[in-house]
């Protein structure tokens, strides 16, 4: 080992699982050279204020589901669909028709909606995600390799009322469930556990040791596509990845008080810096 180790990396031995799989909360299935997730999730929650300062009412939208024909045979057809964000005009200043704001379009949707079911004031359903699509495939990858938790929003048609001095929507047609970055239903989220989520503590846990190899640790971030997604997402910059674990298998990131760890999913960087370690601790 090179004499002048302290200038360039500090070990910090954690007590760990020697385990190195964590559940996510989704599972990764996989058809020919295609793959699609499967995860439980919360739709929208009811009786409480959103961030788009309304109310919406849980009995409104489970009478919508059970009495509405069309959402009945989606799912008795596994055919219940919602699109990546909801549809925007293309143009701008062009007004989307009703026809397409009450239609997914097959062509861009992102996932199944499946089992919807009340539990307490929340919507929750399984969802999976669509294999067929660029959309669908561009959120089960964003999940797996961004780490992201997707959000998801309602689609209706209805009108604003006021119901005990509440500002409430009554829902005359619901339509579908759209993935979106920002659900005015803050709850409304997959239920997934991404090590981005987790305590200090935790993510110390999962990654059992982490090796202040700074230098390394940013030259294998900038190869890495979601590292730097994940970075523009939240608001991180390079000078914030600080070290490696899980023996250089991932990217640990500071902000603040929190380190979240990114796995290094790209085979080739990955075994590059799995190398490069071991060459420099050898």
């Amino acid at each position: 080992m090179p004499e002048n180790i302290n200038a360039l990396c500090w070990i910090n031995e954690q007590t760990a699982d020697p385990s190195d799989q964590v559940n996510f909360g989704y599972t990764v299935c996989r058809n020919d050279n295609r793959f699609y997730l499967k995860f439980p999730a919360t739709l929208q929650s009811f009786g409480i204020r959103n961030r788009n300062q309304r109310y919406y009412e849980a009995a409104n939208i489970w009478d919508c589901i059970q009495s509405s024909d069309y959402i009945q045979d989606m799912l008795r057809r596994n055919s219940w669909l919602g699109e990546l964000d909801h549809p925007a005009e293309e143009i701008m200043g062009q007004k989307l028709t009703v026809q397409r704001i009450g239609n997914p379009d097959p062509k861009h949707t992102s996932h199944y909606i499946r089992k919807p079911h009340l539990e307490g004031n929340l919507l929750k359903a399984n969802i999976q995600t669509d294999s067929g699509t660029e959309e669908g495939r561009n959120l089960a990858i964003k999940i797996v390799d961004g780490k992201i938790i997707p959000g998801f929003s309602a689609r209706v048609l209805g009108e604003l009322q006021n119901r005990n001095g509440n500002p409430t929507v009554f829902v005359r047609k619901l339509i579908t469930y759209d993935a979106v970055l920002y659900p005015s239903h803050p709850t409304a989220l997959g239920e997934i556990h991404q090590p981005l989520a987790e305590a200090t503590e935790e993510v110390q846990q999962y990654t059992g040791k982490i090796i202040y190899f700074q230098e390394l640790a940013q030259m294998a971030a900038n190869s890495s596509k979601e590292t730097e997604w994940l970075c523009e997402s939240f608001g991180l910059n390079i000078d914030d990845v600080i070290g490696l674990a899980n023996q250089g298998q991932a990217v640990v990131i500071q902000e603040k008080q929190n380190l979240y760890a990114q796995p290094i999913t790209d085979k080739i960087i990955r075994q590059r810096t799995v190398k490069s370690l071991r060459n420099f601790l050898q």
